[in-house]
């Protein structure tokens, strides 16, 4: 089996040394490491150079003069790959050393899938372990489309670093250029639309979180992203049962709500009114059940007003008690 990987950089530097090396170290050698820097700023650049230098039959560097995103990136690390099978580390990310091993030994006895994936642990900013991925609940195998969409795994987090067909993949078609966020999310719902999977039970590689990235950005920006995956992508409910219609559409719209009404009121406390109405309306559009009457009298209410009626209310629900 010949298997390539392809590693993604952006002003990763601290642990980039750290991802490539989990990469070289595995016990079944890729044929091929692309790394792909989405024009760093700090260095990693020459370091990535620096490990072409040592293994120039092995790595591929691709330097962008500018930055593309992170789904540009991929696509274009996807279209470099020469092996029959393909994996990917983002480079604050790390492989444990059996990772691409077990996981191909896992394909080759299952000849109806055409991805493997495994479990994995959180690390902190340091490389302290601070979690496992599928603790409890083991995940599905096989046809994973549903859950998948309802993104109804541990934590609701996917799976990652998926051992993938790559001839499979290219039919299907790579990451979404308009995403720059929940790019794999959307990607791999197509992935099961059409692909099985199979699921190595032991931790393979190691995910760092930190207190930055997709938290720090709005939550606004957030829906935007979910609700362009949802519209794009429900055609393809059209073929299910209307049980694993309604399935899909209660665990994942509840979530986009629940997102869509958070946005709202993060942007009515940065003063932009008609964004909040907006997002509100589309939080009960995913999901009737919500109706947040004080954010909407927040909302629509100049604020004088409202918060002399919260006053009153206070004022009256301390005299009934």
């Amino acid at each position: 089996m010949r298997i390539s990987g392809y590693l993604t950089a952006y002003n990763q530097k601290p642990y980039l040394i750290e991802a490539i090396e989990s990469v070289l170290a595995q016990t079944l050698k890729p044929v091929e490491i692309i790394i792909i820097d989405d024009c760093s700023d700090d260095g990693s650049r020459e370091l990535i150079a620096g490990f072409h230098a040592r293994y120039p039959d092995l790595i591929t560097p691709i330097y962008h003069p500018q930055n593309r995103g992170i789904a540009y990136t991929r696509v274009e690390a996807l279209q470099r790959v020469t092996g029959d099978y393909v994996t990917y580390l983002d480079g604050d990310d790390r492989f444990l050393p059996a990772k691409l091993e077990k996981e191909a030994k896992l394909l080759q006895k299952s000849p109806q899938a055409q991805i493997a994936f495994s479990n994995f642990y959180y690390i902190d900013e340091h490389g302290t372990r601070t979690g496992v991925w599928a603790e409890k609940a083991k995940p599905p195998e096989g046809h994973v489309f549903c859950r998948t969409f309802a993104r109804d795994f541990p934590r609701r987090n996917l799976f990652r670093s998926e051992l993938v067909n790559y001839q499979a993949w290219r039919q299907v078609g790579f990451h979404d250029p308009n995403l720059h966020i929940y790019e794999d999310y959307e990607m791999r719902i197509r992935l099961t639309k059409s692909l099985r999977v199979v699921y190595y039970d032991e931790p393979l590689s190691e995910y760092r979180r930190h207190h930055v990235g997709l938290s720090r950005l709005k939550l606004a920006r957030h829906f935007e992203a979910l609700d362009y995956i949802y519209q794009k992508n429900k055609p393809l409910l059209n073929d299910l049962s209307k049980a694993e219609r309604d399935y899909v559409n209660q665990k994942l719209g509840g979530w986009i709500a629940q997102v869509a009404r958070r946005a709202s009121e993060e942007s009515l406390n940065g003063n932009q009114r008609l964004q909040a109405a907006q997002l509100l309306l589309a939080a009960r559009r995913y999901d009737p059940a919500i109706f947040d009457w004080p954010l909407l009298m927040r909302i629509f209410l100049p604020r004088v007003i409202y918060q002399r009626a919260a006053s009153f209310k206070r004022s009256l629900f301390g005299r009934e008690q």
